[in-house]
């Protein structure tokens, strides 16, 4: 049975032999919450199209009669509910729309929206007049169009309900909000164009026409920006029974694994493999456990079931694209936040926050904001409470990756180091990796170092130096870099081993120590209890295990490395 890579189609995964996770059993869950006007919200690629998919084809009037066909072998065909097909379904999508000017984003929603219309009249009102059908195409503005065409379904209709389908609500915005603000603040404004349009909205909701509505995205902001505009609107992220509704268990992906044969023998291996990359995803920190995402595990599994190994790349490409704008989102609040913020995650492993129950603009940002926001994004996820506060962290490996891409970027620009800066990194890498040559790669650690301003220096310590040193290393993506894990109750700075089919000759474990140029006398009693510190690790049955380690302490004065020793 082949897995649904890039599948956003229920119809298709249902009737074409496609491996599907059930989530129908949800459909009866939504029927029985109080409110009727939902927003979802989780990070990028995490199955959100194909459920709105699933909602649309069992709502819709259209698929009565393939009912058995599509949901019969899943957990809501035994047990349909009373509104299954009984809706006229609208679908909107707005994860397509252009956001190079403010002319650009209203053109392409409204384009967007005239395309959901046009599939909806193709649908349900092929015979409809031609000057019904004229009148539609000439309206430019989105609530105009909107109003036209909610006009002529109640004229076609007059006895029928409409359920509506909003796929990725807010993808426009959270562009604009990253890079121009001002124009998302005029698009939610009073007299903005989204607002106006979900106006429209809200009002058929009172008069009976548009009887629910469920709609997908990444974060709040754009709901919130709205107010009053849509404020019957309910979010239900934080929903604790509907925790799973999108992302994959352990047990799931445990059962996917074996399906694209992963044996017994392998089975644990593997599975600590892909925790690393693709797990802990947590939305509440009552939830009962964390979540995969759907397609970074789907993407692994597909490969596997097709080449019986590996992928060469922890993250598709594909992916990567959305993820990898992280960049944007930390740049939202200016150096002054965003900096703070990579810097606290990357140093101590999480960041403690109030998570905003209610965005807006009409107050300055604070860091709870930010924190929250890249919460949303998937960038952070939660960790655990802390009192009143919630602690938030990086999910997972590929995430970190991210995260250590945007700081050495930060760093390069920083220290003002040219872009072939990357190229010395890359031989670094490969005489580490093929040779055990530690020299170039410190090289590269001592030319930042020497560089950065004062007031970086200021601040600094030994906690930077590890992300500095780490970043530089997972650069490549040839080794699973952990910062600090814990062996045996013990913790190694650093310990890199590669990635399986990655062709490497070593890996390398690192102790790292930092004395400011004023302490440098202290520098002999650094390398003894470096020392002694990596002989205890090297006598953790984990790092034994590992072939090919090569324990390294090293030990920085200011800008330069002062001391370098392999310990065996």
């Amino acid at each position: 049975m082949k897995l649904p890579y890039g599948q956003s189609n229920f119809k298709n995964m249902a009737t074409q032999g496609f491996y599907y996770v059930d989530r129908t059993r949800y459909i009866e869950e939504l029927e029985d919450l109080s409110a009727r006007f939902l927003f979802y919200l989780r990070p990028r690629k995490f199955g959100k199209s194909l459920f709105i998919s699933m909602l649309e084809h069992y709502y819709g009037e259209q698929w009565k009669g393939a009912f058995q066909a599509l949901f019969g072998q899943y957990y809501i065909g035994q047990r349909p509910t009373p509104l299954a097909n009984t809706y006229l379904v609208l679908t909107l999508d707005f994860s397509g729309i252009g956001t190079d000017s403010s002319e650009r984003v209203l053109h392409s929603f409204n384009s967007s929206l005239y395309a959901s219309i046009s599939r909806f009249v193709s649908t349900y009102l092929p015979q409809l007049d031609r000057d019904s059908l004229m009148s539609l195409e000439g309206e430019s503005y989105p609530a105009d169009l909107m109003n036209r065409f909610l006009a002529i379904v109640k004229r076609e209709f007059p006895d029928k309900k409409l359920y509506m389908l909003i796929d990725e609500y807010d993808h426009f915005a959270n562009e604009l909000i990253a890079f121009r603000l001002n124009d998302f603040k005029e698009m939610v404004s009073r007299n903005g164009f989204v607002r106006k349009f979900f106006e429209v909205i809200k009002e058929e909701t009172r008069d009976g026409l548009v009887d629910r509505l469920f709609a997908t995205g990444v974060s709040p902001v754009t709901l919130d920006s709205l107010t009053s505009g849509f404020n019957i609107g309910k979010k239900i992220m934080g929903e604790l029974h509907l925790h799973e509704m999108m992302g994959f268990t352990e047990a799931e992906a445990v059962a996917m694994l074996a399906h694209v044969g992963v044996g017994e023998v392998q089975m644990p291996a593997v599975l600590n493999d892909i925790r690393q990359w693709y797990n802990g995803y947590l939305f509440h920190p009552d939830a009962a456990q964390r979540l995969y995402n759907p397609n970074m595990l789907i993407y692994f599994c597909d490969h596997y079931q097709s080449n019986g190994r590996y992928p060469e790349k922890l993250l598709d490409e594909n992916i990567a694209s959305d993820y990898g704008k992280i960049s944007r989102m930390l740049g939202v609040g200016g150096e002054s936040y965003s900096l703070p913020i990579l810097e606290k995650v990357l140093t101590e492993g999480r960041i403690n926050a109030e998570l905003t129950a209610q965005f807006s603009f009409d107050r300055p940002w604070v860091r709870d904001d930010y924190v929250s926001l890249l919460y949303y994004l998937g960038v952070l996820t939660v960790q655990d409470r802390a009192g009143s506060f919630w602690s938030f962290s990086i999910p997972n490996f590929v995430i970190k990756v991210l995260y250590y891409n945007y700081f050495l970027e930060t760093l390069r620009q920083r220290a003002d180091l040219k872009s072939y800066f990357y190229n010395d990194v890359s031989d670094a890498f490969y005489e580490l990796s093929m040779e055990n040559k530690l020299s170039p790669m410190l090289a590269v650690l001592e030319q930042i170092l020497s560089r950065l301003s004062g007031r970086d220096v200021v601040h600094f310590g030994e906690s930077h130096l590890h992300a500095i040193f780490a970043s530089l290393l997972t650069t490549a993506q040839g080794y699973l870099v952990r910062s600090q894990p814990e062996i045996a109750r013990k913790f190694v700075d650093i310990l890199c081993v590669h990635l399986p089919h990655v062709p490497v000759n070593w890996n390398f474990a690192f102790e790292l120590k930092y004395l400011k140029k004023n302490d440098a006398t202290q520098l002999e009693s650094k390398k003894a209890e470096a020392r002694s510190q990596m002989m205890g690790y090297l006598q953790t049955e984990d790092l034994q295990h590992i072939p090919h380690l090569a324990a390294y302490i090293i030990v920085v004065v200011g800008d330069a490395v002062a001391h370098v020793e392999q310990v065996s």
